[in-house]
């Protein structure tokens, strides 16, 4: 059996793939004193939008591409976190088709050594659980980890490092094409664009974005404030960690201390033993 080139951390979003990959001719990973200081350094990063085309392809051409400049081979431990099943049965099959010595290993909440006390954990979000596994380790517990993409999901990690459940509302694109679709003259809204937010918003896009962003923050806020005071006197405060698409555009307008984490749920999936 060929020893393995590295490992590829995939993240199937709704909207997104993102790509992590850490390579055997990086850092040896062995010698790091813990799983969280092992994946910290030396991984390459990348995402492709779904809605491009042939993005399956471009997905597995980067790969190739990266596994080239590094004089890897294409044996890799393909492990894949997925809220989008279509998407990933369709990524499976190019990476069969496009490196068949390697086998997608579809990653579900069994897989992760975590705590989850929830009603119904076969049904956690992955990603939800993953990016909680990647802060924990990264942090002490307890946690707030916020994840910002279609839908943002605001989770808490108690104390003894468990996943104990969140709140999950939606992200700032579905709340503007809900409103983009429920009435007849508002305009879609570009949240990548460096428009400033205007306090009130002196146009009807201004006043859009003021609205679904004081929304989206605001709920994270009071989530925030309603977990740390559901924790004991003797608890430290929680860590906030926020995450997803949108991190960038909602971080400066959360009032609560935190501190952003690119690609954390590919950063749990690394993290696996």
């Amino acid at each position: 059996m060929k020893r393995s080139a590295g490992v590829i951390a995939v993240d199937v979003g709704n909207t997104a793939v993102k790509l992590s990959l850490r390579s055997n001719t990086l850092a040896a990973a062995s010698t790091a004193t813990n799983v969280a200081e092992a994946v910290s350094h030396d991984v390459i990063h990348h995402s492709f939008a779904l809605d491009r085309s042939r993005w399956c392809e471009s997905v597995t051409d980067w790969i190739r591409e990266q596994a080239q400049s590094k004089g890897a081979g294409e044996v890799y431990q393909w492990r894949i976190g997925s809220v989008n099943q279509r998407a990933s049965d369709q990524l499976c099959k190019q990476i069969e088709k496009s490196f068949p010595q390697s086998t997608p290993r579809l990653i579900s909440f069994r897989d992760v050594p975590m705590e989850i006390d929830v009603d119904s954990p076969e049904q956690l979000g992955i990603d939800r659980l993953l990016s909680a596994f990647a802060a924990r380790n990264r942090y002490a517990s307890p946690l707030v980890v916020i994840d910002a993409g279609s839908a943002v999901t605001v989770d808490l990690v108690n104390a003894s490092g468990a996943f104990v459940g969140g709140a999950i509302l939606p992200g700032l694109t579905l709340q503007t094409t809900a409103l983009t679709m429920g009435t007849a003259a508002l305009p879609t809204i570009d949240w990548m664009s460096s428009d400033v937010v205007s306090i009130p918003g002196r146009n009807t896009v201004g006043a859009i974005r003021l609205g679904v962003l004081t929304s989206v923050t605001a709920s994270i806020d009071r989530l925030i404030a309603h977990y740390s005071a559901g924790l004991s006197e003797a608890e430290q405060p929680p860590v906030v960690i926020l995450c997803g698409g949108d991190a960038a555009v909602i971080s400066p307008h959360i009032q609560s201390k935190h501190v952003t984490h690119a690609y954390l749920v590919c950063q749990g999936l690394l993290d696996l033993a």
